[in-house]
């Protein structure tokens, strides 16, 4: 089976009016709103990108010091 959608859509969606702008556009020709930056992509500029690896696990702790016999 294939799940791949239908169509690819770079164009970039008006926020303000909803009409399908060129992805090189930078405001709306119909309403003149700003368009986002970037149509939100992997690996297009500007995208966000993938978290960076976690840092590594702080080292253990000393011992407790024993306790005398008896004491608990």
């Amino acid at each position: 089976m294939c799940f791949r959608p239908a169509a690819v859509e770079l164009n970039k969606k008006c926020p303000a009016c909803g009409h399908s702008c060129e992805p090189n556009l930078t405001t709306c020709p119909e309403c003149g709103a700003e368009l986002p930056a970037t149509s939100g992509a992997p690996g297009a500029p500007g995208a966000p990108t993938a978290p960076g690896a976690p840092g590594a696990p702080a080292a253990p702790g000393a011992p407790a010091a024993p306790k005398a016999p008896g004491q608990n």
